[in-house]
């Protein structure tokens, strides 16, 4: 399952977390109470070199406009999992992620059917 961010607004201190860009890439913050203009350290996705913010969230210093790298306070929206499993004459198989692999795994013997199993969300559906 891959996590879904909402941006809340410019950053804050304030704020526990998540953490995202203003164009919505994960942010994981390592370090809040940096001394100096740059403040704020973390890693933007899956990059491997550390990225620098102000106090205020901005990427670059005394800018006047928006930068997509800028960060944001964000929270997770929730997301349905979805799984298949093959059905047999004995039971159930193992949770599959994909249809297709469900079909390369089934065992011909006494099998029934694939089934598609989608979570319903809190309010989803009423």
């Amino acid at each position: 399952m891959t996590q879904k961010l909402k941006i809340l607004g410019t950053y804050t201190p304030e704020h526990e977390g998540p953490f995202c860009t203003r164009e919505g890439a994960p942010v994981e913050v390592k370090i809040r109470d940096g001394r100096g203009v740059y403040a704020v350290y973390g890693y933007i996705g899956d990059e491997q070199s550390i990225s620098a913010w102000t106090v205020d969230g901005k990427i670059i210093y005394d800018s006047k406009t928006q930068s997509p790298y800028d960060l944001m306070n964000a929270e997770e929206v929730p997301q349905p999992r979805e799984f298949w499993v093959n059905e047999y004459s004995w039971g159930f198989g193992p949770l599959m992620p994909s249809f297709q692999k469900a079909i390369q795994e089934k065992d011909l013997c006494r099998y029934i059917r694939t089934i598609h199993v989608r979570e319903v969300l809190p309010g989803e559906g009423e």
